[in-house]
This record gives C-alpha cells, sequence and structure tokens, in this order.
C-alpha cells in the first residue's frame, strides 16, 4: 500500500514538473505596422503565468516602444528602441487581460515577429483560455429639469366695454352746428385674447337708447354659448341680434390712421372689423391686438345726428400652468475587453 501511494505522489510531482517546464505557445505571428502608429495585442493569463516574450523586426529596425500593461491597470515592463526581445519573463500576479503595446514613431513601416509562451503554476491552469473578448455595455444616465406646464384651461368672457353710448352729428350739424360727425373708441385687448366681438345699435332717438341697452348684454350672451359648447365652435348668429334703426358706419382702425379718420381724410381701416352702412350688428374679429386699436364711427346720414351703442367683449383662454419634473436619458455605449474564464 505505501509502495502506491509513493507511486501516486512520484507521479503526481512528474505531472506538475512537466507542466511547470513545458511552454505553452499563446500567440506566433507576424503583423505590420504603417508610419508612426500604435500595435496592440490583449490577452488572458492566471495567476502564477509565467510569460515567455519574443520580438524581432523583420530587417532589424528600431521599434520605440514596447510596453506590457494590466487592462485598466499599472505598466508591469517596458523597453524602448527595441530590435529585439529574446526570451523575456514575466510573472503574472494577478489574473486577467494584459495589453502589449508597439510603438513606433518611424516614418518607415515595420514588420513584426511576436511570440508568447506561458508556463502555467499548476497543471489545473494548463487549459486556460488566454483568449480575450469584446463587449457593448450600454449605461444609461438621467438629466432632471423642471418643466412648466399648463395644468388646466379654459375660456373667459372678459368684458372691454359695456353699452358706450356716443352721439355723432351729421355732417351738416356738424359742420354749422358744431358737434363731431366721426367719434372713436380706444380699448386693449386682453392678453391671450383668441377673438373679440362688438355690438352697434344705431337710433336717431335718443328716449330710445335706455330700453335698447337693457336688451344687450354682449358678455353673458358669450358666456352662455361657451359654457353650452365647451368650445369655441358656436356661430355668430347664435348670439341674439341687437335693436336699430337708423344707419350708421364703424370702421376698425390702429392709431396710424386714426387722426386721418376723424379729420375725414384719406385712411386706411382692417376690413376684418369694419361695417359699413348698418342699423345693428353683432362683429366676430379672430384677429387678436397687441397694441391699442379703435372703433371709429361715423354718421353717413348729412342731415340727421345718431346715437350709437357699442359693446365689446373678448373670449381669452385663461391658462393654469404648474411645475413638474421632466427626465431625459443619456444612453452611452463602452466597449470592454474580457474572458470567459
Amino acid at each position: 500500500m505505501k509502495q502506491f501511494y509513493l507511486l501516486q505522489l512520484l507521479l503526481t510531482i512528474s505531472i506538475q514538473s512537466q507542466a511547470e517546464t513545458n511552454p505553452i505557445n499563446v500567440v506566433d505571428l507576424n503583423f505590420r505596422m504603417s508610419a508612426m502608429t500604435t500595435h496592440e495585442l490583449a490577452y488572458g493569463f492566471a495567476e502564477g503565468d509565467k510569460i515567455i516574450i519574443n520580438y524581432s523586426e523583420e530587417r532589424g529596425k528600431k521599434l520605440k516602444k514596447f510596453k506590457v500593461l494590466e487592462y485598466k491597470g499599472s505598466n508591469i515592463f517596458s523597453d524602448f528602441n527595441v530590435v529585439n526581445i529574446d526570451n523575456k519573463e514575466i510573472t503574472i500576479k494577478k489574473t486577467g487581460i494584459y495589453i502589449f503595446k508597439f510603438e513606433s514613431t518611424s516614418l518607415a513601416r515595420r514588420i513584426c515577429k511576436f511570440r508568447i509562451d506561458r508556463i502555467p503554476v499548476s497543471e489545473e491552469l494548463a487549459y486556460f483560455n488566454t483568449t480575450v473578448k469584446q463587449r457593448t455595455l450600454t449605461d444609461t444616465t438621467y438629466t432632471v429639469r423642471q418643466a412648466r406646464y399648463v395644468k388646466s384651461e379654459a375660456y373667459q368672457v372678459k368684458k372691454i366695454t359695456e353699452n358706450q353710448h356716443f352721439y355723432v352729428n351729421s355732417g351738416s350739424n356738424a359742420y354749422f352746428k358744431g358737434g363731431k360727425s366721426r367719434v372713436a373708441l380706444p380699448f386693449n385687448l386682453p392678453v391671450n385674447t383668441v377673438k373679440w366681438y362688438y355690438t352697434v345699435s344705431a337710433f336717431r332717438d335718443n328716449n330710445i337708447i335706455e330700453s335698447t341697452s337693457s336688451q344687450i348684454n354682449l358678455v353673458s350672451d358669450l358666456s352662455r354659448l361657451i359654457d353650452n359648447s365647451g368650445s369655441l365652435g358656436f356661430a355668430i348668429d347664435q348670439l341674439a341680434n341687437p335693436p336699430g334703426a337708423d344707419y350708421c358706419d364703424v370702421y376698425l382702425l390702429d392709431h396710424a390712421n386714426l387722426n386721418l379718420f376723424l379729420n375725414k381724410n384719406n385712411f386706411s381701416h382692417y376690413s376684418i372689423g369694419t361695417r359699413e352702412n348698418i342699423i345693428a350688428a353683432n362683429v366676430e374679429v379672430g384677429n387678436s391686438f397687441s397694441q391699442q386699436i379703435y372703433l371709429g364711427i361715423k354718421n353717413p346720414d348729412t342731415t340727421y345726428g345718431i346715437n350709437v351703442l357699442v359693446s365689446i367683449a373678448a373670449i381669452v383662454l385663461e391658462q393654469e400652468f404648474d411645475v413638474r419634473e421632466i427626465k431625459t436619458p443619456h444612453v452611452t455605449h463602452t466597449k470592454e475587453l474580457y474572458l470567459e474564464n
């Protein structure tokens, strides 16, 4: 029995000795380096491996620098102005990937021969896989910012002016007796106006004005239509028609044309909000104006003065704002070397 154990021990020692003395070839290759370039090779080794490096250049030309580095680690060997490396031995201190870096600063190409052999520290490591593979790692990070957003919104009717009364004299009376045959109503629209309306009623008889005024409520009529539809999809003919009996002209003016209109000179006006030869009207204007604008009222009658009632209302988009966090993803792709052991 003792002889059997002794034989087994000797056999084990013989195998370990053979593993430690017979080098295993890792790579034996030729490669070319273009002028002023760097070439890298990567292989994996186990802790305790003894590696044997041989290098030569076909025409005996110098290589500026040769290095052996741990992958993502420190430099473990360097040589400069290299022509040959003969059986350089390096003992691997920890299992991992090692980079063999060749650097040429010459304007001439290099034809290199390179060989690595390894002597494993034990029989179990004889079949250690030295092949290095590459994979792509994906990482996602996020940046967070505060963003303002519309929490809710609704249409509201805003009163600009309500049943404002103007007396507009006739042309002849204005000339001979004084007074004005043209007047103007200045107004500004609220911020976020989406459309606005005005009503006009004209009468010669001043006594009718008070009773007519009680019949016209533009803000109330518009509010009712919005509440019923929930939108601005209603038609202007759904508004109650204002009463009227005598003719007037109404022009939508900007400031540059206001005095031209009042002084009876040639003037320009916005056709979208202008109505001529009307006794009463509901007028819808889709354009919103940021500057002050004017309704110019003209009496076209040369003999009789008229009383004019004007109401103006705007539909405004009321918005409630809040703040929320917005996460923006940033994806990065990183290439990584790895071993399959």
